[in-house]
């Protein structure tokens, strides 16, 4: 090849993979086990819905597909003439899934009124309405005191940063989600280096898959380290991390 030297790199294609969403799939811990209980509990809800809370990429979004698979829930896109084709669903009792809620206020203030009559219309007819959301209900943004009131009489379910073993577990559930083998190490060297959020460990994991088809190396620790640096992340001493390995391609 002109003007280039070493070895080729490979195109990275963005070829699907399958997101593993079964309840046996969900990893359980004390900062998501409130919400799992009641995600299990479903159809003895004390009232017509629920709403499950927590950052981007806390498992909201799992959870409700777990939810949805059991229930038979259709979920709404959530624009204003989706809202009334569910309204037709929900009086005759069916079940609802509606995620990021809180965005979709913000987002159109009007929608309020639809959101309003939607709830209505599952609760007059015994149905079920699961909605998501990042923030508190209480912090959503709600001027029509009817919508308010019924939102703050749901019960709500919040799921919390993850401890150290959640993250480790969720970050090999999406290396396993695109079949990847990467060793225990690695994971372990990138825990203390990224940002605890679901979200940061979503985006690694897709960052290191495809530089490493572009390299066509296996996972490891030098790969690893290189998509911290990307990121911006600090490095930490070599010697900071307990049970940290230094051979090559950790």
């Amino acid at each position: 090849m002109s003007g280039t030297t070493g070895r080729p790199r490979q195109l990275s294609l963005d070829l699907p993979f399958r997101t593993a969403l079964s309840r046996g799939d969900f990893a359980v811990a004390e900062c998501n086990a409130l919400a799992v209980g009641w995600i299990d509990r479903w159809p003895d809800w004390p009232g017509a819905g629920l709403i499950l809370h927590g950052p981007e990429g806390c498992g909201k979004s799992h959870l409700a597909a777990v939810w949805q698979a059991s229930s038979g829930a259709v979920a709404l896109n959530g624009g204003a003439l989706d809202l009334e084709t569910g309204r037709d669903l929900a009086e005759r009792g069916g079940a609802l899934l509606l995620e990021d809620v809180d965005t979709r206020l913000a987002a159109v203030p009007a929608w309020q009124e639809a959101l309003l009559h939607l709830y209505n219309a599952v609760r007059l007819a015994g149905g079920s309405l699961l909605m998501t959301a990042r923030s508190l209900p209480g912090a959503w943004p709600v001027d029509l005191p009817d919508l308010r009131s019924r939102i703050a009489a749901l019960p709500a379910a919040g799921i919390a940063l993850p401890d150290d073993r959640l993250l480790e577990t969720v970050m090999r559930k999406q290396f396993g989600d695109r079949q990847l083998t990467v060793p225990p190490e690695t994971v372990r060297y990138v825990l203390p280096r990224i940002e605890r959020s679901f979200a940061a460990i979503r985006v690694f994991v897709d960052r290191i898959d495809r530089l490493a088809l572009e390299r066509r190396r296996k996972i490891g620790r030098d790969l690893a380290a290189e998509v911290l640096k990307r990121t911006g992340r600090p490095a930490l001493p070599a010697d900071s991390v307990e049970g940290d390995e230094h051979g090559p391609g950790a």
